[in-house]
Protein backbone atom coordinates (compact mmCIF):
# COMPACT_ATOMS: atom_id res chain seq x y z
CA UNK A 1 0.00 0.00 0.00
CA UNK A 2 0.94 3.79 -0.54
CA UNK A 3 2.87 5.14 2.36
CA UNK A 4 4.27 8.72 3.68
CA UNK A 5 7.90 7.64 4.94
CA UNK A 6 10.04 9.35 7.01
CA UNK A 7 13.47 8.27 6.06
CA UNK A 8 15.24 10.95 7.75
CA UNK A 9 15.23 14.44 9.40
CA UNK A 10 13.50 16.46 6.97
CA UNK A 11 12.89 13.65 4.54
CA UNK A 12 9.60 12.33 3.33
CA UNK A 13 9.02 10.40 0.43
CA UNK A 14 6.10 8.23 -1.04
CA UNK A 15 6.36 4.47 -1.07
CA UNK A 16 5.22 1.03 -0.69
CA UNK A 17 4.72 -0.73 2.25
CA UNK A 18 3.10 -3.77 3.30
CA UNK A 19 -0.57 -3.70 3.92
CA UNK A 20 -0.76 -4.01 7.80
CA UNK A 21 -1.78 -6.96 9.15
CA UNK A 22 -5.32 -7.09 11.51
CA UNK A 23 -5.18 -8.82 14.60
CA UNK A 24 -9.06 -10.14 15.94
CA UNK A 25 -9.21 -7.02 18.33
CA UNK A 26 -8.11 -4.64 15.37
CA UNK A 27 -9.89 -2.45 13.19
CA UNK A 28 -8.64 -1.52 9.91
CA UNK A 29 -9.24 1.87 8.79
CA UNK A 30 -8.90 4.00 5.38
CA UNK A 31 -7.75 7.38 6.23
CA UNK A 32 -9.82 10.23 5.07
CA UNK A 33 -8.43 13.06 7.13
CA UNK A 34 -5.24 13.72 9.29
CA UNK A 35 -4.17 16.24 10.83
CA UNK A 36 -0.25 17.15 11.81
CA UNK A 37 0.25 17.40 15.19
CA UNK A 38 3.17 19.08 17.13
CA UNK A 39 4.50 15.08 17.20
CA UNK A 40 4.83 14.77 14.21
CA UNK A 41 6.56 18.01 13.77
CA UNK A 42 9.22 16.93 16.25
CA UNK A 43 10.10 13.72 14.37
CA UNK A 44 10.07 15.40 11.31
CA UNK A 45 12.34 18.30 11.75
CA UNK A 46 14.52 15.34 13.62
CA UNK A 47 14.07 16.91 17.31
CA UNK A 48 12.77 13.47 18.19
CA UNK A 49 14.08 9.84 16.38
CA UNK A 50 12.03 7.02 15.70
CA UNK A 51 13.34 3.94 13.23
CA UNK A 52 13.48 4.31 9.73
CA UNK A 53 11.51 4.74 7.70
CA UNK A 54 8.84 5.56 9.41
CA UNK A 55 4.82 6.53 9.00
CA UNK A 56 3.91 9.31 11.37
CA UNK A 57 0.44 11.02 11.94
CA UNK A 58 -2.29 9.89 14.72
CA UNK A 59 -5.01 12.39 14.38
CA UNK A 60 -7.20 10.13 11.98
CA UNK A 61 -10.39 10.09 10.72
CA UNK A 62 -11.39 7.94 8.21
CA UNK A 63 -13.75 4.59 7.65
CA UNK A 64 -13.76 1.23 8.22
CA UNK A 65 -12.34 -0.88 5.58
CA UNK A 66 -11.92 -4.58 7.51
CA UNK A 67 -12.51 -6.01 11.29
CA UNK A 68 -10.70 -8.39 13.03
CA UNK A 69 -12.66 -11.79 14.07
CA UNK A 70 -13.50 -10.65 17.63
CA UNK A 71 -15.04 -6.92 16.60
CA UNK A 72 -18.61 -6.71 16.11
CA UNK A 73 -19.50 -3.29 17.14
CA UNK A 74 -18.52 -1.95 13.51
CA UNK A 75 -19.52 -1.80 9.97
CA UNK A 76 -17.03 -1.72 6.58
CA UNK A 77 -17.89 2.01 5.59
CA UNK A 78 -18.61 3.12 8.59
CA UNK A 79 -17.27 6.38 9.73
CA UNK A 80 -15.08 6.50 12.64
CA UNK A 81 -12.00 8.08 14.31
CA UNK A 82 -9.25 6.70 16.78
CA UNK A 83 -8.27 7.51 20.26
CA UNK A 84 -4.27 6.97 18.89
CA UNK A 85 -2.82 6.63 22.70
CA UNK A 86 -3.55 3.02 23.93
CA UNK A 87 -2.61 2.47 27.99
CA UNK A 88 -2.01 -1.37 29.09
CA UNK A 89 -5.22 -0.91 31.16
CA UNK A 90 -3.30 -3.10 33.72
CA UNK A 91 -0.37 -1.51 35.30
CA UNK A 92 -0.92 0.55 38.65
CA UNK A 93 -1.32 3.49 37.04
CA UNK A 94 -4.12 2.68 34.53
CA UNK A 95 -5.66 0.71 37.49
CA UNK A 96 -5.93 4.25 39.47
CA UNK A 97 -7.66 5.83 36.26
CA UNK A 98 -3.92 7.80 35.01
CA UNK A 99 -3.63 6.02 31.45
CA UNK A 100 -2.85 9.04 30.45
CA UNK A 101 0.61 8.65 32.11
CA UNK A 102 0.90 4.87 31.78
CA UNK A 103 4.41 3.64 30.99
CA UNK A 104 3.45 1.11 28.72
CA UNK A 105 1.39 3.28 26.37
CA UNK A 106 1.34 2.60 22.91
CA UNK A 107 0.58 5.74 20.28
CA UNK A 108 0.17 5.57 17.08
CA UNK A 109 2.73 7.25 14.72
CA UNK A 110 5.16 7.91 17.77
CA UNK A 111 6.30 4.30 18.52
CA UNK A 112 3.91 1.89 16.29
CA UNK A 113 3.26 3.34 12.75
CA UNK A 114 0.81 6.04 12.16
CA UNK A 115 -1.60 6.97 9.31
CA UNK A 116 0.11 8.77 6.29
CA UNK A 117 -0.93 5.82 4.42
CA UNK A 118 -3.90 4.11 2.54
CA UNK A 119 -4.98 1.90 5.24
CA UNK A 120 -4.20 2.08 9.37
CA UNK A 121 -5.20 -0.29 12.17
CA UNK A 122 -5.85 0.80 15.55
CA UNK A 123 -7.61 -1.45 18.88
CA UNK A 124 -11.31 -1.30 18.45
CA UNK A 125 -11.60 -0.34 21.84
CA UNK A 126 -9.66 2.90 20.67
CA UNK A 127 -11.88 3.28 17.66
CA UNK A 128 -14.99 5.78 17.97
CA UNK A 129 -18.25 5.95 15.41
CA UNK A 130 -18.86 9.59 14.08
CA UNK A 131 -22.19 10.46 13.52
CA UNK A 132 -23.50 11.87 10.43
CA UNK A 133 -23.48 15.47 11.62
CA UNK A 134 -20.18 15.47 12.58
CA UNK A 135 -18.19 16.93 9.29
CA UNK A 136 -14.69 15.60 8.19
CA UNK A 137 -12.62 18.51 8.87
CA UNK A 138 -14.52 18.65 12.49
CA UNK A 139 -13.84 14.58 13.07
CA UNK A 140 -10.11 15.16 12.52
CA UNK A 141 -9.77 18.05 14.95
CA UNK A 142 -11.67 15.78 17.88
CA UNK A 143 -8.72 14.38 19.15
CA UNK A 144 -6.43 17.69 19.68
CA UNK A 145 -10.08 18.93 21.00
CA UNK A 146 -9.66 16.19 23.40
CA UNK A 147 -6.29 17.60 24.65
CA UNK A 148 -7.56 21.12 25.39
CA UNK A 149 -11.02 20.05 26.78
CA UNK A 150 -8.84 17.61 29.51
CA UNK A 151 -6.98 20.58 30.54
CA UNK A 152 -9.80 22.37 31.22
CA UNK A 153 -11.21 19.85 33.33
CA UNK A 154 -7.77 19.13 35.27
CA UNK A 155 -8.13 23.15 36.08
CA UNK A 156 -11.45 23.24 37.28
CA UNK A 157 -12.42 26.22 36.27
CA UNK A 158 -16.24 26.94 36.08
CA UNK A 159 -18.56 29.79 34.14
CA UNK A 160 -18.09 32.96 35.09
CA UNK A 161 -14.58 32.42 35.45
CA UNK A 162 -11.36 34.22 33.52
CA UNK A 163 -8.03 32.82 32.51
CA UNK A 164 -5.81 33.14 30.49
CA UNK A 165 -4.00 31.25 27.51
CA UNK A 166 -0.11 31.40 27.18
CA UNK A 167 0.12 30.32 23.42
CA UNK A 168 -2.32 30.38 20.68
CA UNK A 169 -1.39 27.42 19.21
CA UNK A 170 -4.32 24.15 18.34
CA UNK A 171 -3.92 23.19 21.65
CA UNK A 172 -4.90 26.94 23.39
CA UNK A 173 -7.33 27.88 20.29
CA UNK A 174 -9.35 24.93 21.20
CA UNK A 175 -9.13 25.41 25.06
CA UNK A 176 -10.46 29.25 24.39
CA UNK A 177 -13.00 27.77 21.87
CA UNK A 178 -14.15 24.75 24.49
CA UNK A 179 -13.63 27.64 27.53
CA UNK A 180 -15.91 30.17 25.99
CA UNK A 181 -18.52 27.44 25.24
CA UNK A 182 -19.04 27.06 28.82
CA UNK A 183 -19.27 30.84 29.79
CA UNK A 184 -15.47 30.93 31.24
CA UNK A 185 -14.33 34.41 29.96
CA UNK A 186 -11.01 33.99 28.52
CA UNK A 187 -7.57 36.38 27.86
CA UNK A 188 -5.16 35.28 24.72
CA UNK A 189 -1.69 35.89 24.87
CA UNK A 190 0.72 35.42 21.72
CA UNK A 191 3.28 36.89 19.62
CA UNK A 192 1.48 36.51 16.40
CA UNK A 193 -1.08 38.56 15.18
CA UNK A 194 -3.34 36.11 12.71
CA UNK A 195 -2.92 33.62 16.07
CA UNK A 196 -4.97 36.27 18.01
CA UNK A 197 -7.19 37.16 15.58
CA UNK A 198 -8.32 33.84 15.55
CA UNK A 199 -8.46 33.85 19.39
CA UNK A 200 -10.79 36.96 19.18
CA UNK A 201 -13.06 35.00 16.99
CA UNK A 202 -13.48 32.12 19.16
CA UNK A 203 -14.62 34.42 22.18
CA UNK A 204 -11.39 35.40 23.89
CA UNK A 205 -10.06 38.78 24.92
CA UNK A 206 -6.77 39.98 23.53
CA UNK A 207 -4.03 40.70 26.15
CA UNK A 208 -1.69 42.99 24.43
CA UNK A 209 -4.60 45.26 23.84
CA UNK A 210 -4.88 45.71 27.54
CA UNK A 211 -1.29 47.91 27.91
CA UNK A 212 -0.57 45.98 30.46
CA UNK A 213 2.38 43.65 31.92
CA UNK A 214 0.59 40.05 32.29
CA UNK A 215 0.75 40.15 36.20
CA UNK A 216 -0.91 43.64 36.64
CA UNK A 217 -3.75 42.47 33.51
CA UNK A 218 -4.25 39.02 35.32
CA UNK A 219 -4.61 40.63 39.22
CA UNK A 220 -7.17 43.11 37.78
CA UNK A 221 -9.27 40.66 35.68
CA UNK A 222 -8.82 38.49 39.02
CA UNK A 223 -7.46 35.54 36.58
CA UNK A 224 -8.39 31.98 38.41
CA UNK A 225 -6.45 29.76 36.36
CA UNK A 226 -3.31 30.37 33.37
CA UNK A 227 -2.91 28.40 30.98
CA UNK A 228 0.92 27.45 29.55
CA UNK A 229 0.17 26.28 26.22
CA UNK A 230 3.35 27.32 24.11
CA UNK A 231 5.67 24.78 25.46
CA UNK A 232 8.59 27.05 26.21
CA UNK A 233 10.34 27.61 29.59
CA UNK A 234 10.09 31.50 29.23
CA UNK A 235 6.07 31.21 29.21
CA UNK A 236 6.47 28.69 32.18
CA UNK A 237 7.97 30.94 33.85
CA UNK A 238 5.81 33.80 33.65
CA UNK A 239 2.50 31.67 34.45
CA UNK A 240 4.54 30.72 37.53
CA UNK A 241 5.91 34.30 38.03
CA UNK A 242 2.88 36.32 37.52
CA UNK A 243 -0.12 34.04 38.14
CA UNK A 244 -2.73 35.78 41.21
CA UNK A 245 -2.83 34.55 44.45
CA UNK A 246 -4.65 31.49 44.73
CA UNK A 247 -4.49 31.20 41.22
CA UNK A 248 -4.18 27.63 39.13
CA UNK A 249 -1.14 27.27 37.00
CA UNK A 250 -2.35 24.56 34.24
CA UNK A 251 0.92 23.35 31.81
CA UNK A 252 -0.21 21.67 28.75
CA UNK A 253 2.87 22.70 26.84
CA UNK A 254 5.72 20.21 26.56
CA UNK A 255 9.30 22.44 27.12
CA UNK A 256 12.15 20.22 27.43
CA UNK A 257 14.31 22.86 28.92
CA UNK A 258 14.82 23.75 32.69
CA UNK A 259 12.34 26.06 33.98
CA UNK A 260 12.94 28.16 37.22
CA UNK A 261 10.52 29.21 39.60
CA UNK A 262 10.46 30.68 43.59
CA UNK A 263 8.54 27.49 45.21
CA UNK A 264 7.90 30.47 48.59
CA UNK A 265 6.10 32.59 46.80
CA UNK A 266 3.77 29.29 45.50
CA UNK A 267 3.55 28.00 48.77
CA UNK A 268 2.94 31.62 50.17
CA UNK A 269 0.78 32.59 47.87
CA UNK A 270 -1.44 29.08 47.27
CA UNK A 271 -0.45 28.94 43.68
CA UNK A 272 -1.23 25.20 42.40
CA UNK A 273 0.27 23.84 39.77
CA UNK A 274 -1.04 20.98 37.30
CA UNK A 275 0.25 18.76 34.80
CA UNK A 276 -2.13 17.57 31.88
CA UNK A 277 -1.20 15.03 29.88
CA UNK A 278 -3.38 14.04 26.70
CA UNK A 279 -6.26 12.63 27.92
CA UNK A 280 -7.88 10.00 30.19
CA UNK A 281 -9.61 6.74 28.27
CA UNK A 282 -12.57 6.73 27.45
CA UNK A 283 -14.46 9.60 28.92
CA UNK A 284 -13.11 12.88 27.56
CA UNK A 285 -12.80 11.44 23.97
CA UNK A 286 -16.28 10.71 24.66
CA UNK A 287 -17.57 14.25 26.06
CA UNK A 288 -15.43 15.99 22.88
CA UNK A 289 -17.79 13.52 20.51
CA UNK A 290 -20.67 14.49 22.38
CA UNK A 291 -20.26 18.46 21.95
CA UNK A 292 -18.75 18.30 18.71
CA UNK A 293 -22.09 16.39 17.44
CA UNK A 294 -25.05 18.84 19.04
CA UNK A 295 -23.10 21.58 17.34
CA UNK A 296 -22.16 22.79 20.85
CA UNK A 297 -18.49 22.95 19.76
CA UNK A 298 -16.89 23.31 15.98
CA UNK A 299 -13.27 22.63 16.36
CA UNK A 300 -12.38 22.73 12.59
CA UNK A 301 -12.48 26.43 13.33
CA UNK A 302 -8.99 26.16 13.63
CA UNK A 303 -8.27 24.24 10.75
CA UNK A 304 -6.39 27.47 8.41
CA UNK A 305 -4.80 25.42 5.67
CA UNK A 306 -5.39 21.79 3.85
CA UNK A 307 -2.99 19.65 1.72
CA UNK A 308 -3.23 16.35 -0.22
CA UNK A 309 -1.62 13.38 0.87
CA UNK A 310 0.89 13.56 -1.57
CA UNK A 311 2.16 16.90 -0.20
CA UNK A 312 2.51 16.01 3.39
CA UNK A 313 6.07 17.30 3.47
CA UNK A 314 5.02 20.46 2.22
CA UNK A 315 2.32 20.46 4.78
CA UNK A 316 4.91 19.31 7.68
CA UNK A 317 7.46 22.23 6.85
CA UNK A 318 4.14 24.84 7.12
CA UNK A 319 3.63 23.82 10.30
CA UNK A 320 6.83 23.71 11.55
CA UNK A 321 6.96 27.41 11.18
CA UNK A 322 4.32 28.09 14.02
CA UNK A 323 2.45 30.48 12.22
CA UNK A 324 -1.04 28.64 10.78
CA UNK A 325 -3.08 27.00 12.90
CA UNK A 326 -4.30 23.26 12.58
CA UNK A 327 -3.15 21.74 9.19
CA UNK A 328 -5.02 18.44 8.08
CA UNK A 329 -4.08 16.47 4.78
CA UNK A 330 -6.98 14.86 2.71
CA UNK A 331 -5.83 11.35 2.41
CA UNK A 332 -8.31 10.75 -0.86
CA UNK A 333 -10.20 13.48 -2.56
CA UNK A 334 -14.21 14.26 -2.06
CA UNK A 335 -14.22 15.15 2.35
CA UNK A 336 -17.33 15.43 4.27
CA UNK A 337 -17.68 19.00 4.75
Amino acid sequence: MKAALLTGPEEIRMGAIDQPVLSPEDVMIQPACVGICGTDISFYFGHRRVPYPFVLGHELMGTVAALGQAVDRFSVGQRVIVEPNYPCGSCRLCAAGRGAICPNKISMGVNVPGCFSEFAVAPAEFVWEISDSISDPDAATIEPLAVSMHGLKRSGAKSGDTVAVLGCGVVGLLLIHAASAMGIRTIAHDRIGSKLDMARNLGAAIASEAGEEPAALWERESVTTVFECAGTSATVELALAAAPRGANVVLLGLPAAPAQFIPMRLVREGINIYTSMIYDHPNDFARAIGLVADGTLQPSRVVTDTFPFESVSRALRLAGTGESGKIHVLMRENPRL
